[in-house]
């Protein structure tokens, strides 16, 4: 008798799809090197923008190229991919066209339209980024056919954007040259009004239209897709804090760029950038779902930390100003309005911190909110309770609304 012949399996073949989104990973990467290499203070971007920008491409493409790795068919890993690799070629292109036509001219071939192509990428960018991500977050496919007018006005932002700042003036122009393409008269008024009017318009249309639409699925979803929701909430919600104190505070940088305002907006500026690239990564955590059921407490507690450093920091300025005006012409000196402030909102920051954690907590904690309140009212009911049999129904009926078990018993022992 003649043994079977045992054959090694061949390691399977990656997808096509793989490649290419490994592909592109690794232009991104090479882009925003350049970018990076081309950095310059008094450029387009400074290194510091240019670490910031690069670092959110990269984290974008990144994730984006492991869900088309694990979920080729899903659009939301192909979004990812390509606004990153939107951001890392606006920055390499305005890196490498001011390198070519600022700091050594007729260095780099080509540089006028690398200057060019860098002016209207940002349609494609807002398009995919600030539209059609969230619309079709998290299960890759519209909420229903009447949501298809977003994609509609997401196409025409990049075509009418795209097409104004191709064919108009760059203003304000960034570079010594200007538009190769530019139409004269009436053709450059038109594309200028495309550009600034009517793409304004598309952006804030389109982009409210796409809250709305994460606000609806948010109403119908249930169980895993709701989760999936709350992750990218949880981290949209560090750029939109740190944005909001971030424009509260621009003025500071002209009257008082080194005081603790101006460190407020740097920092707050440099959080900005932190919420870019820890969305993807939610995104990522959502769409394979790992890990999503904590997710109540994450939201509650990063909202109530944002809220809560706004309203300290608001009072601390606040009292500075107070304190200054009424002890500055006593004592001839800050110091002490300072120290007074820091003591102020030190001794109020545990008061505020336990109001705003209530309040969060009732609207996206909710089941920590009816638990507490629950447990509240049988101790309340229990401290007058003698009856065994009315005290053994409150302890069953608190227990099931706030532990939810399968199956619930209460022996009393005499």
């Amino acid at each position: 008798m003649i043994s079977p012949v045992s054959r090694t399996p061949r390691p399977a073949r990656p997808r096509a799809t793989t490649i290419v989104a490994w592909a592109l990973w690794a232009v991104a990467l090479i882009l925003v090197a350049i970018s990076l290499a081309t950095a310059r203070s008094g450029g387009p971007d400074d290194l510091g923008t240019a670490i910031s920008v690069g670092g959110a491409a990269l984290m974008l493409v990144s994730v984006g190229a492991i869900l088309v790795s694990r979920l080729p068919h899903h659009l939301i890993g192909w979004l990812l991919v390509f606004g990153g690799l939107v951001i890392a070629t606006l920055g390499s292109t305005a890196g490498l066209a001011d390198y070519g036509l600022t700091v050594h001219p007729g260095s780099v071939p080509g540089a006028i339209w690398l200057a060019w192509l860098s002016q209207w990428l940002w349609a494609p960018e807002l398009a995919c980024l600030f539209m059609l991500l969230p619309l079709f977050y998290p299960t890759g496919r519209l909420p229903s056919a009447r949501w298809r007018v977003v994609v509609v006005i997401a196409a025409a932002l990049v075509v009418i954007g795209s097409l104004g700042s191709a064919l108009g003036p760059w203003a304000p122009d960034p570079y010594p040259v200007g538009n190769p393409l530019v139409l004269g008269g009436t053709a450059a008024d038109l594309m200028s009004f495309f550009n600034y009017v009517v793409g304004t318009a598309l952006v804030m249309t389109g982009g409210v239209l796409a809250v709305a639409s994460l606000i609806v699925r948010y109403r119908r979803a249930a169980g895993i897709e709701r989760a999936q929701l709350k992750w990218f909430a949880a981290a949209a919600t560090v750029t939109g804090v740190a944005g909001a104190v971030n424009i509260g505070t621009n003025w500071s940088l002209t009257t008082a760029p080194t005081g603790a305002l101006g460190t407020m907006n740097a920092i707050s500026g440099f959080v900005i950038y932190v919420g870019l690239a820890l969305l993807p990564v939610a995104i990522g955590l959502a769409v394979l779902r790992y890990r999503l059921y904590e997710i109540d407490r994450l939201i509650s507690r990063t909202i109530s930390y944002g809220v809560l450093t706004a309203i300290v920091a608001g009072l601390f300025v606040g009292f500075i100003l107070v304190f200054q005006a009424v002890l500055a012409p006593v004592t001839g000196s800050n110091e002490l309005a300072v120290a007074g402030s820091t003591l102020l909102a030190a001794a109020l920051f545990q008061p505020i911190r336990r109001r705003v954690q209530r309040l969060v907590d009732r609207r996206f904690n909710r089941t920590r909110y009816d638990a507490e309140r629950t447990v509240a009212a049988f101790a309340a009911r229990l401290a007058d309770e003698v009856d065994l049999d009315q005290l053994r129904a409150e302890i069953l009926a608190t227990v099931a609304a706030t532990v939810e078990p399968s199956s619930v018993s209460l022996w009393l022992r005499e």
